[in-house]
């Protein structure tokens, strides 16, 4: 202490020691949110906010938000560079109508998002935004969980280790939907989208949206246009009487996806090429739309294992072979054979 004292005078220690006592100085930059808490506070851990927005608006680039667990009850309009997180995994609901309109990153760990009518996320703007998931879902009891409207071609989101969750049955709700303006991407790791209702429509991707789905589930159906594209390893499964696991009206989109049907449905229809590790059938095979391919007719999709043949491709094309030459991909339908890339 003598040391201390003998540069700085006693009101430096005073007030140093005040700005402790009253929570000025908070470790590893974080603001804490708590139910006990109160928006007149300085959001340190010892004296929370009550509300999220509160700790967003008062926070500075860099600052986490600790959002201790409880249900909050607002809408949340996220700022770049500002982050939320909770301590246990789907521990923090926040229900409400939220905002991603920033230009920067944002990441969200061990947090529900969730709403009760309207829009659960709305990714917007022109800006180049990365809103990052982690441990944390999107939930929605009336419209879509994840609206993107987004026309940067930089901006994405990141799902790893979560859930979509649309609980209802007689709406047209949708766990991710993206306008025809749309652009940027969607990456999803180990993360499940489940329809309340599995005839419904899980992902309508529309735009120039790339939508990249590593694992897990997609219950429901996929819609893909304009010149978005879906890439997935999926088990859509089904009920009796079916859906279908893809549906789509893009033109030239290419698709990796795993199929297994309880049923005899189509599971594939519209016009598009499409390449594929394996699909499945629990009983009586289907072929493809008459649209599929632009109008090739239906065509068996056997099942076999994704091959790729290097540097030369087969005499003979064969039906749902992927061959690549050192340049292209190539993609066969029947004795079709067409480039992917």
């Amino acid at each position: 202490m003598s040391d201390y004292t003998s540069s700085h005078t006693g009101a430096d220690i005073d007030s140093a020691v005040s700005k402790i006592q009253t929570g000025v100085v908070t470790t590893q930059n974080y603001l804490y949110v708590s139910k006990n808490g109160n928006d007149s506070n300085n959001g340190a851990a010892d004296r929370p906010f009550l509300t999220v927005q509160a700790a967003i608006n008062a926070a500075t680039s860099g600052t986490t938000v600790f959002i201790f667990p409880g249900t909050y009850t607002e809408n949340i309009t996220f700022k770049a560079a500002v982050n939320l997180t909770s301590s246990i995994k789907f521990g923090t609901t926040i229900v409400g109508n939220h905002i991603a309109n920033f230009t920067g990153t944002v990441s969200i760990t061990h947090v529900v998002l969730n709403s009760t009518t309207g829009v659960t996320l709305t990714f917007s703007g022109t800006g180049a935004q990365n809103l990052q998931f982690s441990k944390a879902s999107i939930y929605s009891g009336s419209g879509d969980a994840i609206y993107y409207s987004n026309t940067n071609a930089s901006s994405r989101i990141s799902l790893e280790d979560g859930t979509c969750y649309v609980g209802t049955s007689g709406s047209t709700a949708r766990c991710f939907y993206s306008e025809s303006t749309a652009k940027g991407a969607v990456i999803a790791n180990r993360f499940t989208f489940y329809m309340d209702n599995t005839a419904n429509i899980a992902l309508a991707i529309n735009g120039a949206i790339g939508f990249t789905h590593t694992s897990d589930v997609v219950s429901g159906q996929i819609i893909v246009a304009n010149s978005a594209y879906y890439v997935g390893q999926l088990v859509a499964l089904t009920t009796s009487g079916g859906i279908p696991c893809l549906v789509t009206n893009s033109t030239g989109i290419s698709l990796l996806f795993a199929c297994v049907l309880t049923s005899t449905v189509t599971p594939i229809s519209g016009a598009g090429v499409f390449m594929y590790s394996a699909v499945s059938y629990a009983s009586t095979g289907v072929g493809a739309a008459n649209t599929l391919n632009s109008g090739a007719g239906a065509q068996p999709m056997p099942l076999s294992s994704l091959k790729l043949e290097a540097t030369t491709l087969k005499a003979t094309a064969v039906d749902g072979l992927l061959e690549y030459d050192g340049t292209h991909l190539y993609f066969t339908i029947g004795t079709t054979r067409t480039a992917i890339i």
